[in-house]
C-alpha cells in the first residue's frame, strides 16, 4: 500500500514539473510580446528601456526553458539508457565477483529465522539420508516423535551426539547462556534416552534406519546434511557454536550435486562447501567406528556409545557411511 502511494506521489510530481515548464515557456513568450508592444508604444518615454529589458528577459526565459524541455524530451531517454548500461556493467562486474563465487562454492542462502527442524523433517522423502552432527540443544529432545515418523517413512539417520559427563560438554555448557555443566549433562543424557526410546520402537518392518555414535571430542560446528535420493543432491545446513543453543541460531544453506567419487577436491579453485562438510562428517563417523572396533574390525562387546535400529541395520550403521 505504501509503495503504491509513493509511486502515485512520484507520478503527480512529474506531471506538475512538466506543467510548470510549459507555464514558463508560454508565460515567458507572453511577457516578451506584451512588453515589446509597450516598449514600442512608449518609445519616447525615458523608462521605455525597462519594458525592453523585461521583454527580452521573457524571450530569454521562454527560449531557455524550451531548449531544456525539448533536449530532455529528445535525448534524455537515450542518456538514461546509457547511464543504465554503465551502471549495469559496473554492477555485473562486482556482483559476479561476489554472488557468482558464492554460487560456485555451493552457497544457497541463510535461514530467515532460527533452525526450523519441523519444516525440514516434513520435506524429507523415503530413501533420503540425514547426517547430523550436534552437541545438544534442549529443544531437540522434544523432536523425537518427528524423528521417529521420518524413520518410519523410510528416511535413514546417522547422528553424532556429544557424550554426557565429558570435558567438551562442560566447556560448551560454560559458554551457553542459561546453562551450567550439570544441566548440560543432564539434558544430554535425556537426549540419548529419547533416541533410545525411538530405537525401541523400530523393527525390521520399518524401511528407515537410525545409527548413533556418542562421541567424546571437539564439537566442531553444527551440521545437518540431507542426501536426497530422488534428486541426487547434497543439502547442508551449518551454524556456529556461540552463546545460544544451536536451534536458536541462523543456519547457512549449501547445496551441490551428489558426486560418485567419495573424495572431494580440496584445491581452492574447486571448493564446494557442501562437499567439504559431507566429507568432514564421514571422517568423523569413521573415527568413531574405529574407536569402537578392534583391529580386526569387529565391534567391541558392551559398547553403549553406539546405538542403532533396526537390528538389520547394525552392519551398515557401523560401517563408513553408505
Amino acid at each position: 500500500m505504501s509503495e503504491t502511494r509513493t509511486m502515485s506521489t512520484l507520478t503527480t510530481a512529474k506531471k506538475l514539473k512538466w506543467l510548470f515548464s510549459l507555464v514558463l515557456i508560454f508565460g515567458g513568450f507572453t511577457i516578451y510580446k506584451l512588453f515589446e508592444v509597450l516598449a514600442v508604444d512608449l518609445a519616447n518615454k525615458e523608462y521605455a528601456w525597462v519594458f525592453k529589458i523585461i521583454s527580452e528577459f521573457g524571450l530569454f526565459l521562454s527560449v531557455i526553458i524550451s531548449v531544456g524541455y525539448f533536449h530532455h524530451w529528445l535525448s534524455a531517454a537515450e542518456e538514461h539508457e546509457e547511464s543504465l548500461r554503465n551502471l549495469n556493467e559496473a554492477l555485473v562486474k562486482h556482483v559476479d565477483n561476489i554472488l557468482s563465487n558464492s554460487v560456485k562454492r555451493g552457497f544457497s542462502g541463510i535461514t530467515n529465522k532460527e533452525f526450523d527442524f519441523s519444516q525440514i523433517m516434513q520435506g524429507l522423502k523415503p530413501g533420503d539420508y540425514v547426517y547430523w552432527l550436534i552437541t545438544f540443544d534442549p529443544r531437540f529432545k522434544n523432536k523425537s516423535r518427528e524423528l521417529e515418523n521420518a524413520i518410519k517413512k523410510g528416511v535413514h539417520f546417522r547422528l553424532l551426539i556429544l557424550k554426557a559427563d565429558c570435558i567438551f560438554g562442560e566447556l560448551r555448557a560454560t559458554e551457553t547462556t542459561g546453562f551450567n555443566p550439570h544441566e548440560f549433562n543432564e539434558y544430554s543424557k535425556l537426549f540419548k534416552v529419547s533416541l533410545e526410546d525411538v530405537i525401541s520402537r523400530i523393527d525390521d518392518t520399518i524401511k528407515g534406519s537410525l545409527g548413533v555414535f556418542v562421541y567424546e571430542g571437539l564439537p566442531s560446528i553444527p551440521l545437518f546434511i540431507i542426501i536426497s535420493n530422488e534428486s541426487k543432491t547434497v543439502r547442508v545446513y551449518n551454524s556456529f557454536y556461540l552463546t545460544e543453543p544451536v536451534s536458536k541460531m541462523p543456519y547457512l544453506n549449501w547445496e551441490s550435486e551428489l558426486k560418485s567419487e567419495s573424495q572431494p577436491s580440496f584445491e581452492s579453485e574447486h571448493w564446494n562447501l557442501a562437499d567439504l562438510f559431507l566429507d568432514y562428517f564421514k571422517k568423523r563417523w569413521q573415527m568413531e567406528k574405529e574407536k569402537h572396533h578392534d583391529a580386526a574390525g569387529n565391534e567391541q562387546p558392551g559398547n553403549s556409545d553406539f546405538i542403532y535400529a533396526p537390528a538389520s541395520a547394525k552392519q551398515i550403521c557401523s560401517n563408513c557411511l553408505d
